[in-house]
């Protein structure tokens, strides 16, 4: 009984009421790598994984009930083991027995291997070092009409002739020596006929690295593989042997390629007539190409059956086509009843069809007492699939033909179109050589085609405009695209002309296809347009400007003649009071100051356009001069109710600069922000430096500047039109003014708006020293002229 015991796969241990092992099968003790005296007489607790001092007890009240333990093997792997408990006599004394196997052990066996491999129609074999058989399946003794255990210990030399053997001998040793896997087709011979064989073979090793066998599988593709040559050649033969030329000798060398076909399809499927019929989109029917051997006789006559909507119809007896059925189970198709044909037992449609195009039937049909030897149908697909690409590569063929006469015509009319038109018209490489041109060329820039073919279109293209082509045309942005450009090309006589082109790059064929457009004349006229319309554009700013002065010269004027009558009106009738007269004398100041700033500005404006006005510039602190000039403004703020803040990240920074114009710059910006901001609003000034430059920015909560005139507001005489919230006059020259002084400096100006938010003038000049002392000897005098600049500067300003 031990003997037999051993010889279990499954694993076997004995234990008796102590839980002490007095018996251990072969099985269970190579899996856990131990020998029996070292388990003999063990406690089962020792090598197991289980914690509880109750093992033996749960064991014996587990009789009967499947249950997994852990067991330790010598190398302390954990081993999981479905068991089933029974206590049995052993050794005539009851003991526990655990019967079981590994809980990730394989479910299946070789007897269902065996059923799997016997059941496919793919034939397995396995062959030992010395090509000696050691396995086949089912299919593999089939085709060699042999019982597999006649097979199984023979060898390759044993079935086959001396060069086939020796060509399986060779494909084995190859997968052999690369020790990887191999798809061969290989020939075999069986009496007369050859048959071809699609084979895996795969070379299986040991741990080792040492060959053990070779597993293989191989499938029969003689006919397919006879089909495709068959029609590989013909599909060659009809593509590029035919001397195409759209005459009905092309269709009668399609049905000759047909009809060889269906006699190889006859020969294949032992059947007693085929039929093949083409659809003719035009007169929405079938038409058989093909009738042969019985199919002569079931179409007797026939030349044309209707099919009005193939898609709706094949779709509704779809499950009637690509198949062989009983005479009695056709269902009428093609508007043929099958009935009325005595002879025939079976019959089969197969649609031709090329990525959903219907092309199509291929109709098989038998005899009585004749039926099909095998299910063809998967081989009539294909068949259908080949024979389709035939058609449709003729069918191809035709429409070539007629495009090609399309195109012939085409080319004329463009030959024609190319001479009189009165564009130019060209195709260019992607080399930048023109390769045809018109006529019109030589009209319009005196080139002869000859040299325009010559030279590289770079030569007679303006480089700047070449430089500007190449960066704004890359070929992966423009492909496919309609681009224009204009393009100036230099007329033989060295004149350049412009020309409005359009152009798209074809990328297969590596060409732009371009016209133009002489637009010189165009380009001229709209110069002077543009001329005439910005001269009397200027016309209207200059009288804008010039009526705008004069009210800026006659309302001060007015305002201090009307003062003086009235003081001399009470000096006449010796009224005149001091209080009364010192508001007359502050009119009369403020008005002159306002006629003063405004006779400045013009005369700086006019130095700056012959170029006569000098700054005078020194190394100065900039913090203090723009310091200075915003605390001088205090009181015009207070007075206004403005918050006027000032903040700086640095307290000394010298540069060389003009510190009158710096005040003037400021003061025209504060100016600007204490006309437009309203009661309760804040003016800002800050002062942030880099390495290299200074920049000053002087921020209010005003009305703010629209965005469409934000790219006028620093041209002289614009002025934005906000009367509804002015307080104020002004010339429209003070910020071109300003503009005019930062840049004097090397400096530039910016401005940031939103209407109802307020505006922020950003200006910025390098930082740079001069190689002289600090002149600070006209610091005092120049802040004690610090209210007089504001009264000036201020003097448009309303109620301060």
């Amino acid at each position: 009984m031990l003997n037999i015991y051993n010889k279990i796969s499954d694993y076997i241990v004995v234990l008796n009421y102590n839980g002490e092992i007095i018996f251990a099968n072969e099985s269970f003790l190579k899996r856990l790598n131990y020998n029996n005296e070292e388990v003999l007489n063990l406690k089962i607790d020792k090598i197991t994984r289980f914690k509880k001092n109750n093992l033996i007890n749960i064991l014996k009240d587990s009789k009967g009930i499947n249950k997994t333990l852990e067991f330790y093997s010598r190398s302390n792997e954990v081993v999981n083991i479905n068991f089933n408990i029974s206590i049995e006599n052993f050794k005539n004394e009851k003991s526990i027995f655990i019967i079981g196997k590994e809980a990730n052990s394989k479910l299946y066996t070789i007897e269902m291997l065996e059923d799997l491999l016997d059941n496919i129609n793919i034939c397995t074999f396995i062959l030992d070092p010395d090509e000696k058989y050691l396995y086949v399946n089912k299919a593999f003794a089939n085709i060699l009409n042999k019982k597999r255990e006649d097979i199984i210990g023979t060898y390759n030399r044993d079935h086959w002739d001396y060069d086939d053997y020796k060509d399986l001998e060779k494909n084995n040793n190859e997968v052999c020596k690369n020790k990887s896997p191999k798809i061969f087709n290989e020939k075999l011979s069986f009496g007369n006929k050859i048959y071809w064989y699609d084979s895996y073979k795969a070379p299986i090793f040991d741990k080792n690295e040492k060959f053990k066998y070779i597993v293989a599988t191989t499938k029969n593709i003689n006919l397919s593989k006879i089909l495709s040559e068959e029609l590989y050649k013909n599909y060659n033969k009809a593509e590029f042997e035919s001397d195409f030329d759209g005459s009905s000798d092309d269709n009668i060398e399609l049905i000759k390629i047909l009809s060889k076909i269906g006699e190889n399809i006859l020969d294949y499927t032992q059947s007693d007539g085929i039929s093949i019929l083409l659809y003719d989109k035009n007169k929405k029917g079938l038409i058989p190409y093909i009738k042969l051997k019985d199919s002569k006789t079931f179409l007797n006559n026939l030349d044309f059956i209707s099919i009005k909507n193939p898609e709706v119809n094949l779709d509704k007896y779809r499950n009637y086509f690509n198949s062989i059925f009983p005479k009695d189970k056709i269902y009428k198709l093609l508007n043929l009843n099958y009935n009325d044909i005595d002879d025939l037992g079976y019959l089969g449609n197969y649609l031709i069809e090329l990525n959903n195009e219907f092309i199509g039937i291929i109709s098989l049909s038998y005899k009585n007492g004749n039926s099909p030897k095998c299910n063809s149908d998967e081989y009539m697909k294909y068949i259908c699939n080949k024979i389709g690409m035939i058609i449709k590569n003729f069918t191809l063929l035709q429409e070539v033909y007629i495009e090609n006469k399309k195109r012939e015509y085409t080319e004329k009319e463009l030959e024609r179109y190319l001479n009189i038109s009165a564009d130019l018209v060209a195709i260019v490489g992607k080399d930048g050589y023109l390769k045809r041109v018109s006529s019109s060329w030589y009209n319009i820039l005196g080139w002869t085609e000859d040299e325009l073919l010559s030279i590289p279109c770079k030569e007679i293209v303006h480089p700047k405009d070449l430089k500007n082509f190449r960066e704004k045309c890359k070929l992966d942005d423009i492909e496919g695209k309609l681009v224009r450009n204009i393009i100036r090309y230099r007329h033989k006589n060295g004149n350049y002309i412009y020309l409005e082109w359009s152009s798209e790059y074809l990328r297969d064929e590596e060409v732009y296809i371009a016209t133009a457009r002489d637009i010189t004349k165009n380009l001229e006229i709209e110069k002077e347009k543009r001329i005439l319309e910005e001269a009397v554009k200027l016309e209207v700013v200059k009288n804008e400007f010039f009526s705008n002065i004069s009210h800026e010269f006659r309302t001060p004027i007015n305002i201090i003649l009307g003062t003086m009558q009235v003081i001399n009106r009470n000096i006449e009738n010796n009224s005149i009071q001091l209080d009364s007269l010192k508001k007359y004398t502050k009119y009369i100041k403020q008005n002159s100051y306002r006629l003063l700033r405004l006779v400045n500005n013009l005369i700086d404006i006019s130095k700056m356009d012959i170029g006569m006005y000098e700054l005078r510039c020194s190394n100065q602190n900039i913090i203090n001069i723009v310091e200075d000039i915003t605390l001088s403004v205090a009181d015009y703020t207070k007075n206004n109710k403005i918050n006027l803040i000032f903040d700086t990240s640095d307290e000394e920074l010298i540069t060389y600069c003009d510190p009158d114009k710096i005040e003037r710059i400021m003061l025209n910006l504060l100016s600007n922000a204490i006309k437009y901001t309203p009661e309760n609003g804040f003016i800002k000034v800050k002062i942030d430096s880099t390495q290299d430059e200074v920049i000053v920015s002087v921020k209010d909560s005003g009305v703010g500047i629209p965005k469409d005139k934000l790219d006028v507001i620093f041209d002289r005489f614009g002025q934005v039109d906000i009367s509804f919230n002015r307080k104020c006059e002004g010339s429209g020259i003070g910020l071109s003014l300003v503009k005019n002084l930062v840049e004097l400096h090397g400096g530039q100006i910016n401005v940031n708006s939103e209407v109802n938010k307020g505006s922020e003038f950003i200006f910025s000049i390098p930082i740079k020293l001069n190689e002289e002392n600090n002149n600070n000897k006209n610091d005092i005098y120049r802040k004690s002229k610090h209210i007089e600049r504001c009264d000036i500067e201020f003097s448009d300003i309303y109620n301060i």
